[in-house]
């Protein structure tokens, strides 16, 4: 009997150190429907049936599966997918065993975990990108619960932190994206001076191409004055311009 264990966070694929060719297990990260809480697969041998485990982060046990196959040829694509879970589907861990008729197995895991922190806004002084000693003090808070979020889960994952700024409309776009990029990385230094040195942290300016609540240019709206502090397992898809890029 063969093994084969592979790994992702969220939807990247990790391809299996080594794989015997009788078991290999194809699955490509386009095959990882989230969503539709689906899986795709394919196994060079022929498939005899799957089972699936969904846990919570916590390890609790949502949901068990089996499914049979009726002596598909290799390489046939299969799925197995879980039922709606509901507010618990945000944040889970599958665990994927695929057998085939000689008995042989291959596994596979999924993580995803996904929290984005509450916190009062830092008031930046207009144009600028500096946070005074009075403003800090809102980044204590979010600080206690990141630490709080990485302690629980980061023995279970990798889990990084990524801060992302938003501006209103006042001014021109071009000044808006630098300045929420720099406001970005102004809190992203606070929390590593505050003590989250071993954490990955990116930050990424959006400046006003993601607006909270929708205006008209030139319009000063303190909801669309923002910052969004995020602890993830994956590079989360935010909307609007601007790109991740690591700071730690």
């Amino acid at each position: 009997m063969r093994m084969i264990v592979a790994f992702v966070l969220a939807c990247s694929v990790a391809v299996p150190a080594s794989a015997d060719e009788n078991v290999r297990l194809d699955i490509e990260p386009k095959d990882i429907d989230i969503a539709n809480r689906t899986i795709h697969f394919s196994l060079g041998t022929v498939a005899a049936f799957a089972e699936i485990q969904v846990f919570s982060p916590e390890g609790k046990l949502l949901h068990s599966g089996h499914e049979n196959y009726d002596q598909p040829a290799p390489g046939t694509r299969l799925e197995i997918s879980w039922p709606d879970l509901g507010a618990q589907q945000e944040n889970f861990l599958i665990d994927l065993t695929f057998t085939d008729t000689d008995g042989s197995w291959a596994m596979y895991h999924v993580i995803r975990f996904y929290f984005e922190i509450p916190h009062e806004e830092i008031e930046f002084a207009s144009g600028k990108a500096v946070i005074t000693p009075d403003e800090r003090a809102k980044l204590d808070k979010p600080l206690d619960l990141l630490e709080d979020a990485v302690a629980k889960y980061g023995k279970m994952m990798d889990v990084g932190l990524y801060v992302v700024g938003h501006t209103d409309t006042v001014g021109p776009a071009t000044d808006n994206q630098r300045l929420s990029d720099k406001r970005a990385q102004a809190i992203a230094a606070v929390f590593m001076e505050r003590g989250m040195k071993p954490l990955a942290i990116h930050v990424r300016g959006c400046g006003e191409s993601a607006l909270a609540v929708k205006t008209a240019d030139n319009v000063a709206e303190s909801k669309n004055r923002r910052a969004q502090y995020i602890v993830s397992s994956f590079l989360p898809e935010i909307p609007g311009k601007g790109n991740w890029h690591r700071v730690q």
